[in-house]
């Protein structure tokens, strides 16, 4: 219910913008992007801060135009800015590549190291284990589209050390399934919720980085979710890094 709150308002405030955007036709790009940062930095949006109103304007002109799309259109502008530079850091970089489904397939662990960066640094959202933090969570792609997910919360040591760790978990009713939509977009299903929609960019670390502390190895996962009910403008409130567990 909090993550649709937080949809739900972003998309007013969004809105807003975007309509003075629609009549101002004299308003530049640069300020449109000020005027989005200036709401969303830290919480959805997380460009490098070296980079200027000026310089991710041109980058979003660049990307519009490769895409083959004008930025004529509020929208489109601003589901470009969200794409290039969600939190915690912009997935276009030469380290990353997107994932496709022999990448994806296997069992991961989202390390509690790798926690802190669940959400943007401003944001008020909680995991799934409300106030408590989150240890570390187990996530297995299996080849056959079923999903399995486990979390630990609290102060005990993470119990998910290999790729048997959803074994038992498996043994219970699927109710959900993974499919991949296309190389790097995977698609969730939930057969217990009506209409769900949730969806997934997923990237592959092929060569090493490190950003706050956490090292990204080759063979990671990283993940955004860009998808779900009212968020039809690629914004991502949820980042996921996963190593693969033998």
């Amino acid at each position: 219910m909090k993550s649709i709150t937080l949809v739900c308002s972003l998309f007013l405030v969004l809105v807003n913008s975007l309509t003075l955007y629609a009549q101002e036709e004299s308003i530049s790009l640069e300020w449109f992007v000020g005027e989005m940062l200036s709401r969303h930095r830290g919480i959805t949006l997380c460009p490098d801060q070296s980079l200027s109103d000026r310089s991710i304007g041109l980058d979003v002109s660049d990307y519009l135009s490769k895409s083959g799309k004008e930025p004529s259109e509020s929208k489109i502008v601003a589901t470009a800015i969200w794409t290039l530079y969600p939190c915690p850091f912009s997935p276009y970089r030469s380290e990353l590549k997107l994932a496709g489904s022999k990448d994806i397939e296997g069992v991961w662990l989202y390390p509690e190291s790798s926690q802190q960066l669940r959400f943007g640094p401003l944001s008020t959202q909680q995991p799934p284990t409300g106030p408590i933090p989150v240890k570390c969570s187990v996530i297995g792609y299996y080849p056959n589209g079923e999903i399995r997910t486990a979390i630990m919360a609290g102060s005990q040591e993470c119990p998910f050390t290999n790729s048997s760790a959803l074994d038992e978990a498996r043994k219970n009713p699927r109710v959900s399934s993974w499919s991949i939509i296309t190389d790097g977009r995977i698609s969730i299903d939930r057969s217990d919720v009506q209409n769900y929609v949730e969806e997934w960019d997923v990237y592959l670390v092929m060569s090493p980085f490190a950003f706050n502390d956490v090292q990204f190895e080759k063979g990671d996962l990283i993940e955004y979710m860009r998808k779900e009910r009212g968020n039809s403008v690629n914004a991502s409130w949820q980042f996921r890094h996963l190593k693969r567990l033998n």
